[in-house]
């Protein structure tokens, strides 16, 4: 036997350890540096979701960045947002190549489409890459969930006010009918004063309660929704009278609707204008009556000089989302639902130096 084949066999299996060793040390480093992109992303992420303050919108779109650094190659999303519609297309324009994967996610008006295109490696359902993108998806989903909850939220507030303004009365009407029960006992004179002595001590805080209870109803909601035919020139020039806008309003057309419903609709889309200072450029109205159509088309269309900041139109009818300082983000949300109870419509468009609204409603719109 030659000497050097125990040094050979010594050498061969010194290499093999040191090539096995390599690669666990390569192993753990990409597996420690998968967990790192992982980590990252993920906190990225939730880091993204505080700062839009879980606005599902803002969330959505600046998280692109995060999910093509794990894979994506392109994400196609037709969003349905409170009416409005938007076709994003992000990452590779026309990309075939990669797995696609199709997601549904919505509650009530928000709705999202996704077609989502990764590449081999995130497309597989146990990779890191995949747990972050369904990450992303949850925490979308979780941000809608949230958003139902505020609206859920103010509907309740309002029943509950509503139960405030009900006890108020029956509180009132109680007392009515206790003072008319004591009013008919009476037989002698000391009753009479001290009868009269009770009310001037009791009568000025029911008076006050009742007077608060009558300003919030002040009107009743068989006159809101009780049609009667009424002049859109004149209707819209009252409204605009009201929030001394600079306007010019041609066309006239009569229609048969509920006055009130649609008083209060015009107002809440003529008062964007007054609450984003947007008085001096003037507001060209147009009222174009359709009689094959049985309904009336209105432009209302501002100029500007220059379009500096886009207005996304899904945020526009978006409740609790606005823009002014004074706003509730609920006036445009109101006008759309006032007005599909006549079976009308509202739409929000924009050029490069105006933009407008234009409200289609039926010349005959009355509520069954």
């Amino acid at each position: 036997m030659d000497s050097t084949e125990p040094l050979l066999v010594i050498h061969w299996l010194w290499l093999g350890l040191v090539l096995i060793g390599l690669t666990l040390f390569f192993t753990a480093f990409y597996f420690r540096r998968q967990s790192k992109r992982l980590s990252k992303a993920l906190s990225d992420l939730y880091a993204l979701n505080q700062k839009v303050n879980q606005d599902a919108l803002s969330f959505f779109e600046q998280s692109w960045p995060i999910l093509a650094s794990l894979g994506c190659l392109q994400m196609i999303a037709k969003i349905q947002w409170f009416g409005e519609k938007k076709t994003l297309c992000l990452g590779i324009k026309s990309s075939i190549h990669g797995k696609k994967q199709v997601f549904h996610i919505s509650r009530d008006d928000m709705v999202f489409d996704l077609e989502i295109r990764l590449n081999r490696k995130a497309s597989e359902p146990g990779s890191l890459s995949f747990l972050v993108i369904k990450t992303f998806l949850n925490m979308l989903e979780q941000n809608l969930v949230l958003k139902q909850a505020e609206i859920l939220t103010s509907q309740k507030r309002l029943e509950r006010y509503q139960l405030f303004v009900q006890h108020e009365i029956k509180n009132i009407a109680q007392f009515v009918q206790l003072l008319s029960e004591q009013v008919s006992t009476i037989q002698t004179d000391k009753d009479k004063l001290r009868l009269i002595d009770r009310l001037q001590q009791t009568l000025p805080m029911m008076a006050d309660r009742a007077q608060k209870t009558i300003l919030h109803m002040n009107r009743s909601s068989t006159k809101e929704y009780q049609c009667s035919e009424l002049n859109l020139h004149i209707l819209m020039q009252e409204v605009v009278d009201m929030f001394s806008l600079n306007t010019k309003i041609e066309g006239e057309a009569r229609v048969c609707l509920p006055v009130v419903l649609l008083t209060e609709a015009f107002k809440n889309v003529l008062g964007n204008f007054r609450d984003h200072a947007i008085t001096e450029k003037r507001i060209d109205i147009t009222i174009e009556p359709n009689a094959e159509a049985h309904s009336v088309l209105i432009n209302i269309t501002c100029q500007r000089d220059v379009l500096h900041n886009e207005i996304p139109p899904e945020r526009l009818f978006e409740p609790f989302w606005t823009t002014s300082e004074s706003g509730l983000g609920l006036g445009l949300f109101l006008a759309r639902e006032l007005l599909k109870q006549m079976s009308a419509q509202i739409q929000f468009e924009q050029q490069q130096k105006s933009f407008g609204f234009w409200i289609k409603l039926p010349i005959n719109g009355c509520l069954e």
